[in-house]
């Protein structure tokens, strides 16, 4: 910012007289310190000093400051054109000669007078007039808060806007998100419309669900379970493991409605293209057993598996993941007596080693 002040002598005669002690009482540092004081001819000098106030509401104020040396009791008349100020948010009026800039804005020409040893020192003070601005809110879907306003004077701090499915993430001034900001205010003494913008974080609603009304399945709890966010459109994965219950057969997880059922499974979610929520459910089947199969009788085993006993009007066995005496043990082994002229088919996971008999006397005593 640049600045200059001009001094005009009152007349021609003083600029004469001035120019001549400048020169001839050293008044630059040329010269001995009596010539400084009082020059050959009898003109004595001294100091004005200006200061220029334009920043009060901080810890340390700014102000500038211009120094002269002129003619002691002699009235200059001073053209004020010190460079305007600017703040943000105010229109810059003039220089009052009170404080925090109130009274009066003086005239483009002010009387200052020198005097020796400190001078005389005068003060000026920016008066400044509030700028009223309009505001343009960039929500991308959202719904604003009631209280932040559509037009303002000085600053106000911002409420947060809400979107469905969605954090708010912060207000900013620039469509990049880079200028980050807490509070709606001019950011100079000119633009009057202030455009911001919301960020958003898109949430993601992530359900586990089971087919069976007795069955809570958990769901993946390497990445925060039923509810995943997405910061800076960065990919994320969830994992599917499979959930096994005493009395039920776990057949695997349905992503897609109507789509393969999966045991373990690692999905990747990439924000930038997929925009829906996700529901998995596990599949199940309950155990077959004398309560809900006609024609069929239970053993448990000791070495881990199943005896079951089929009448010939059993069709199909379906055997729990879980040894019903001890939850905390997969079934390992079924034997299957049958009395019928086909064995029946036998539903388990994996890994069940399954032997058929056919023995309708060996059915029949367990009836």
């Amino acid at each position: 910012m640049k600045k200059r002040i001009l001094i005009k002598l009152l007349s021609a005669v003083c600029i004469i007289a001035c120019a001549f002690g400048l020169t001839a009482c050293g008044i630059f540092g040329v010269g001995s310190d009596k010539d400084n004081e009082q020059g050959s001819q009898g003109v004595s000098y001294g100091t004005a000093t200006v200061n220029y106030h334009y920043e009060y509401d901080v810890i340390f104020e700014n102000y500038w400051q211009e120094k002269y040396s002129i003619e002691s009791g002699t009235v200059y008349d001073m053209e004020i054109t010190y460079t305007p100020p600017v703040k943000a948010g105010y229109r810059f009026l003039g220089w009052t000669t009170e404080k925090g800039g109130e009274g009066e804005v003086v005239g483009s020409t002010y009387s200052i007078m020198g005097s020796g040893f400190g001078g005389t020192v005068y003060n000026f003070y920016a008066k400044y007039e509030a700028i009223r601005f309009e505001i343009v809110y960039h929500l991308d879907g959202g719904i604003n808060n009631a209280d932040n306003p559509v037009s303002l004077i000085g600053k106000q701090t911002l409420k947060n806007p809400v979107k469905d499915k969605h954090k708010f993430d912060g207000w900013y001034r620039d469509p990049e998100f880079r200028e980050y900001t807490t509070t709606a205010s001019m950011i100079d003494d000119k633009t009057t419309t202030v455009n911001l913008y919301a960020k958003w974080i898109r949430v993601y609603e992530i359900e586990y669900v089971s087919d069976q009304p007795n069955l809570k399945v958990v769901g993946d709890q390497s990445y925060r379970p039923h509810m995943s966010y997405t910061d800076d459109d960065e990919e994320f994965t969830v994992n599917l493991h499979s959930e096994y219950f005493k009395d039920y057969l776990f057949l695997g997880w349905e992503i897609e409605e109507g789509g393969a059922l999966v045991k373990e499974a690692e999905i990747k979610i990439d924000p930038k293209s997929e925009k829906r929520d996700f529901t998995f459910t596990a599949r199940y089947l309950q155990e077959s057993n004398p309560g809900n199969t006609a024609g069929l009788r239970t053993l448990i085993s000791s070495n881990g598996g199943y005896y079951f006993y089929a009448r010939e009007e059993v069709n199909k066995i379906i055997v729990g993941d879980m040894r019903a005496d001890k939850p905390n043990d997969f079934t390992r082994n079924v034997t299957v007596y049958y009395s019928g002229e086909n064995p029946p088919e036998v539903v388990c996971r994996d890994g069940v080693k399954v032997w058929f008999e056919y023995d309708p006397e060996e059915v029949e005593k367990m009836f």
